[in-house]
């Protein structure tokens, strides 16, 4: 039985919802708080909001936007983007957020995911990894993409999960952004190797893509962006969620295998 979920994955930058490819060439999409407002109301699983700048600025995320957000959503909320220490976390998670997402940061200093996870919980510590496939091996990238690391991807999963993390966003740089699918065996690789949750992310095209990663692995939650803020070929920009009807029908088909 699988109780599959599909999140919403956001990306912010200035404080306005963007979206590129392979992490790069982001373009304006428009305003993140109306965009949130639309997927709470269309009853998404999850939202994740990811501020791609925040690190770079030396910062962490936006406060007085959380607030405003968390005013008029129902649904959970991840929040990630340059935070570094647990005091970020706890002012994060104090304006009712459920759930950190830790990326970069923690490369410098991992102890992090210990302490969100003894301060909050493992449900609230939430590790975001980055990947490229190079020579047909998977290659963990930090700073958006921008710095290769020398780990080995499995061994740092499961480093992470032996620090108390609960959840693993595994992105795919590859094809993040392209609406081409989601790269099957990288996550029939990982998903078999631990025992927390992996939230597949990169690719999705539409709800068939979500539907062909539940068939084919043990995956039970996954996130797509353009295929939520974009429609047809030219990328006219349309915040949309599978309906409800929908849903049902997906996780029924997956609550009875």
């Amino acid at each position: 039985m699988k109780l599959i979920r599909i999140i919403p994955s956001l990306l912010v930058k200035d404080n306005f919802l963007v979206k590129g490819e392979n992490f790069k060439k982001h373009s304006y999409i428009g305003d993140v708080y109306n965009a949130v407002k639309i997927f709470s109301e269309k009853n998404s699983h999850e939202i994740i909001l990811l501020d791609i700048d925040a690190r770079r600025n030396k910062k962490s995320f936006n406060l007085d936007l959380i607030k405003k957000i968390k005013k008029e959503i129902f649904v959970p909320l991840t929040i990630g983007g340059g935070i570094e220490n647990i005091d970020q976390v706890s002012a994060i998670i104090d304006e009712g957020v459920e759930k950190v997402s830790l990326n970069s940061n923690i490369e410098k200093n991992f102890n992090l995911v210990e302490q969100v996870s003894k301060k909050f919980g493992s449900q609230s510590s939430i590790a975001s990894i980055d990947v490229r496939k190079i020579d047909n091996k998977y290659k963990v990238y930090f700073r958006n993409g921008e710095k290769f690391s020398d780990l080995d991807l499995i061994k740092y999963i499961k480093n992470l999960e032996n620090a108390g993390c609960g959840e693993i966003i595994l992105t795919s740089i590859d094809n993040e952004g392209k609406r081409c699918g989601f790269d099957i065996e990288l996550y029939k690789l990982c998903h078999e190797l631990v025992s927390i949750p992996i939230i597949a992310h990169g690719g999705a095209a539409n709800l068939n893509s979500f539907t062909e990663l539940f068939d084919n692995t043990k995956i039970s939650a996954a996130s797509g962006g353009s295929c939520f803020v974009y429609y047809g070929k030219r990328k006219a920009v349309l915040i949309n969620y599978p309906n409800k009807l929908e849903i049902n029908e997906l996780m029924n088909k997956y609550e009875k295998n």
